[in-house]
């Protein structure tokens, strides 16, 4: 996202606050499901937390003809376990059995997005992919948008119908609970 490329000196130091926020948080210390991501050069890189508690967080893998999302367990972030999957992004490759599955109220999704407003909203990569997880499988499980300020918008996002919206948001300055 060039839009954000003058930032880009500060993902690295901003991650690392918003891993800190997260693994201090009781809900994140209670989940027994962790729905995280491996990370875009504009997203926020949240590996420290499969690092702290691999047993627990998950990465997703993409179905390139249905735009289904599941999330997996991973043992290791080699080549042998994560690799590149639809649009390039590295999702796990040798994933049979290891399912993060269901998704309960006490576990946590997080989102990442290109933008995200003040009510909960957010503008994803433009394939849906996120919003039909989580109204589906990920339903129950608490959403929380993981971004860096200057990607949070002042006006709302308009939301279409399939849109699903966040609980709170983590940013690099804190917490924002809708």
């Amino acid at each position: 996202m060039s839009q954000y490329s003058h930032y880009q000196s500060s993902f690295a130091s901003w991650s690392q606050e918003i891993c800190r926020y997260l693994q201090s948080h009781p809900a994140f210390l209670k989940a027994n499901r962790v729905a995280i991501f491996y990370p875009r050069l504009w997203e926020v890189n949240l590996l420290s937390l499969w690092q702290q508690r691999p047993q627990v967080c998950g990465f997703p893998k993409t179905d390139a003809k249905s735009w289904e999302m599941h999330f997996y367990w991973v043992k290791s972030l080699n080549s042998q376990e994560m690799g590149p999957g639809v649009g390039g992004i590295f999702e796990p490759i040798n994933f049979k059995g290891r399912e993060l599955a269901p998704f309960e109220k006490q576990d946590l999704i997080l989102v990442p997005g290109v933008a995200f407003d003040n009510q909960g909203g957010r503008v994803g990569s433009g394939k849906g992919v996120y919003d039909r997880f989580l109204s589906g499988e990920g339903k129950a499980a608490q959403k929380w948008g993981v971004a860096f300020s200057p990607q949070i918008r002042s006006e709302n996002i308009p939301l279409e119908p399939h849109d699903s919206l966040l609980d709170s948001l983590v940013t690099e300055k804190g917490f924002i609970y809708f």
